[in-house]
């Protein structure tokens, strides 16, 4: 009876250690595994994809795990290409390559439609995919469009002579216009009559990465390669001398040039406004009168035909309307240079009855080989008078 209790006793010394050494094994497991059977750094999100959007740049931070529990949520923020319109019809697009399927579930889910417009933060959740589908880690989601970064125009968008660069000036100059054209652009700017061409100091915006300038025409823009640094730098306009703007891009593989041309507004001078002819002998013949007065170049580029003169204050009134007084300007074949004149005739029509005849002709100048800016130069009158006698 005795060796019968003996051995119960050691059975079930035996039974119970054998029930302590399953405890402590369980309990080990439970601190690795934790209380749902799965390891939750398995349940990590490794991307993050949209459906029907490529993204530009993704940025995970994986939720914090202390014994086998998430502390923190996850954070995930995603950036598109700026030229999306709408982030408020998105859907996730998980797939096994991104999270174990078999294992784990995410909400929303794929079929959910989402917004996260204006950094919208959304909060997807990982479940366990079997048992009691516990939460197991949590991501912050959002998503934001990248800067849309227009292309580098390598225009020119400011030319200026400021009144503090430039004592001369009573007032900023700027531009008075612009021609884009596809070899280039054109810049027209006007200083008041008088101003030293010889020493101008510009102010320079631009759209690239680096300006630079010559003042020789010849100079292929390839070759351009002095740069225009942003101080004080004070530029001899005067004609014949050029002025071209160049920007290049940030690549350096890409250019732009830009001419700038600085003239007056009334470029044209008469040497004398108001003329009388001499006498002229009624006839049926025209009378002419060479070199009655001059045309003077009084700006900054050569000057050229525009369009015929016209007539106003006709005296006396003739009707229908007849020029008994023309005039004509002498223009020389390669333009009037700056500072040279050129002789204006007179022509006055004898068949008309005896009397003193008036009018004025309007003059009309371009820049040479340039219509551009024909309607912003000033046109320039001369006063005519002559007597028909019989």
């Amino acid at each position: 009876m005795k060796n019968s209790i003996k051995i119960i006793t050691i059975v079930t010394i035996m039974v119970s250690v054998f029930f302590v050494m399953s405890c402590d094994s369980d309990d080990n497991s439970a601190s690795i595994i934790g209380v749902s059977g799965v390891k939750i750094e398995e349940a990590r999100l490794l991307d993050f994809p949209l459906l029907g959007i490529q993204r530009t740049a993704i940025d995970i931070i994986q939720p914090e795990i202390v014994d086998n529990k998430a502390v923190t949520y996850g954070e995930i923020k995603i950036t598109v290409p700026g030229t999306i319109i709408s982030l408020s019809n998105i859907h996730a697009s998980i797939t096994s390559e991104e999270l174990n399927l078999s294992k784990f579930s995410i909400s929303p889910g794929n079929d959910i439609e989402l917004s996260f417009e204006d950094e919208k933060i959304q909060i997807f959740t990982i479940h366990n995919a079997i048992g009691d589908k516990e939460e197991l880690l949590h991501y912050k989601v959002s998503i934001i469009k990248e800067a849309v970064v227009d292309p580098e125009t390598l225009k020119i968008t400011s030319f200026k002579f400021e009144k503090s660069k430039n004592p001369g000036l009573a007032e900023d100059i700027t531009i008075s216009r612009t021609i884009e054209e596809p070899g280039g652009d054109i810049l027209y700017v006007f200083v008041p009559l008088g101003t030293d061409f010889t020493n101008l100091v510009p102010t320079v915006t631009y759209d690239g990465a680096k300006l630079y300038y010559t003042q020789d025409s010849s100079v292929s823009p390839e070759n351009i390669n002095e740069e225009f640094l942003d101080v004080d730098m004070s530029i001899d306009f005067k004609y014949p001398k050029s002025f071209i703007l160049m920007v290049r891009d940030k690549n350096n593989d890409q250019f732009r040039t830009t001419k700038v041309i600085v003239d007056v507004i009334n470029p044209v001078r008469i040497e004398t406004i108001s003329v009388t002819t001499p006498d002229v002998i009624g006839g049926y013949l025209s009378e002419v009168f060479g070199g009655v007065t001059r045309w003077v170049n009084q700006g900054n580029q050569k000057l050229g035909y525009q369009k015929p003169p016209t007539y106003k204050d006709m005296s006396p009134i003739i009707t229908p309307t007849f020029n008994v007084i023309t005039a004509r300007r002498n223009f020389p074949s390669q333009g009037l240079k700056p500072g040279e004149s050129a002789d204006i005739n007179v022509i006055v029509n004898s068949s008309f009855p005896e009397g003193t005849y008036t009018t004025t002709a309007v003059f009309y100048t371009r820049i040479y080989r340039d219509s551009n800016v024909d309607d912003l130069l000033e046109p320039v009158n001369l006063t005519i008078s002559s007597r028909i006698i019989r």
